[in-house]
């Protein structure tokens, strides 16, 4: 088993020291100072990644009762028995008391559930492999704003070894933000930015995470921006892959907009991250009032308050995204330096009407082979407006990752390069989608993918080449307890 650390002779010489114990009433009463007698939070929290940490049989307490358990630490879940319980909830403390002229240590969750230790050695290991998934404090003390890259989002420096992070603040207000916190730390995927700590102060909290340099899509139109058709289509399949991922996981983004999209134009793929996440684990009958009533002042009002969130809705603000990069009037760029792009944007977004006669218009006139108004720089072919008319419409995730836009755009893309030796659409989303090994990897298996059927695209091979690798890519995390 990988990456698991036990200590077996600690383990027994703890549980025979706190066996001494648990008929001490007395030392019930200490310990129930420390935590309530039942406990506040949910502990039925379905385990995303089975990566195993750590695994100790330790004495815990909880709901009044002192027992021992094994207790299994995955990424931000806690497993102990029939629960599993998501750190991210919680502030992890760790405390020491004397009973009996002996020094008995604590971790403690909140004030619902302890583990006891005998060993200070053990109690560190355990305290500091949880505290990375809990919300911590002071981070004032640890790191230093260095410069706002776009509203809300920082380049941070770590005072002591003065490494880069990028910083996401987040007002309290917005709901949702415990559940929220624990799909982001157990996602494992190139376009979710790796979380190192989540700090709070009074009013937000402080996502750190590895350092990026990007700004929202919509920043970047309003700045001028102009893409070429493999470009967008680029943007819109990786949100399409990252949104595949979370479908697996039984979640989904819930804020997706041209604000929760971050590109960096200066790579040549035009990579993206994902930020601004809005989740919680919504069943049917749920009141979702405060959710949608949170995400419009972000998205397009839909009139549709009473819907449960999910894949459904994010993909139909993909459409809107897609329309709004497609159809993003000329006058609103090079605004950058004279507006409140978050305002400006909450503005957009409140005033944004789906024209589909515009749609249908410019399909005619790109039938007929006529010129385009000037005014819209982005439309670019039939393919890429049926896109746009299918996510509004909630088509599947299948069908937009099948879609024939992305088929047409990578085999012009693929003809266009080959004569001009540069990186076409596949390679692009390909070195988005693997590291070096996994890429490596990739290519030796290309010679027998050919014969793999797919209906849909068998007429191109070199997409059934990407779809089959990105699979691929999507499975490996599983053979090492990372599905």
């Amino acid at each position: 088993m990988q990456n698991v650390q036990g200590c077996s002779s600690k383990t027994q010489q703890t549980d025979q020291t706190y066996q001494e114990c648990r008929n001490s009433n007395q030392f019930k009463l200490i310990l129930n100072e420390f935590i309530h007698l039942q406990h506040h939070k949910q502990w039925n929290h379905q385990l995303r990644l089975t990566e195993i940490l750590l695994y100790q049989y330790l004495t815990i307490m909880y709901d009044g009762n002192l027992l021992q358990e094994y207790c299994i630490l995955h990424p931000n879940v806690l497993s102990i028995g029939i629960h599993n319980i998501q750190l991210s909830q919680y502030e992890v403390k760790q405390k020491s008391f004397l009973f009996n002229n002996k020094i008995c240590y604590l971790i403690a969750l909140g004030d619902d559930i302890l583990l006891l230790f005998k060993d200070e050695e053990l109690q560190q290991l355990w305290y500091y492999s949880m505290k990375q998934f809990s919300i911590m404090k002071f981070f004032q003390r640890k790191f230093q704003l260095e410069q706002e890259l776009f509203q809300g989002f920082y380049k941070i420096i770590n005072k002591k070894n003065h490494e880069q992070f990028s910083a996401n603040i987040i007002c309290k207000q917005q709901p949702y933000l415990e559940h929220t916190f624990g799909l982001l730390h157990e996602c494992r995927h190139p376009s979710i930015l790796k979380i190192k700590g989540i700090y709070e102060d009074p009013c937000n909290y402080i996502i750190v995470t590895d350092y990026y340099e990007g700004e929202p899509i919509f920043n970047a139109l309003i700045g001028g921006l102009q893409l070429k058709e493999s470009e967008i289509a680029s943007v819109i399949y990786q949100i399409l892959i990252l949104l595949r991922y979370l479908n697996d996981h039984q979640a989904y983004h819930g804020n997706l907009g041209a604000h929760s999209v971050i590109i960096n134009q200066d790579t040549i793929t035009i990579d993206i991250i994902m930020i601004d996440f809005v989740y919680f684990p919504f069943k049917q009958g749920d009141d979702t009032t405060q959710y949608w009533n949170w995400v419009s002042q972000f998205q397009q009002k839909r009139n549709k308050d009473s819907e449960i969130p999910g894949i459904h809705s994010d993909l139909y603000q993909l459409g809107i995204l897609l329309y709004m990069i497609t159809f993003f009037p000329k006058e609103f760029s090079r605004m950058e330096n004279k507006i409140d792009n978050q305002k400006f944007y909450f503005q957009y977004m409140k005033d944004l009407h789906i024209d589909y006669d515009l749609i249908n218009q410019s399909i005619e006139i790109l039938a007929e082979l006529k010129s385009l108004n000037e005014n819209y720089k982005h439309v670019f072919s039939l393919s890429q407006l049926h896109l746009i008319k299918k996510l509004l419409s909630q088509c599947s995730l299948t069908d937009a990752l099948n879609h024939q836009w992305f088929i047409n755009t990578q085999q012009k893309c693929k003809s266009h390069h080959q004569r001009q030796g540069i990186t076409n659409l596949k390679t692009i989303i390909e070195q988005r989608e693997f590291s070096d090994e996994e890429y490596s990897i990739s290519q030796s298996k290309q010679s027998n993918i050919q014969n793999e059927n797919c209906e849909s695209i068998d007429e191109y091979p070199t997409l059934q080449y990407l779809m089959r690798n990105i699979l691929d890519y999507e499975k490996a995390p599983c053979k090492s307890h990372h599905c």
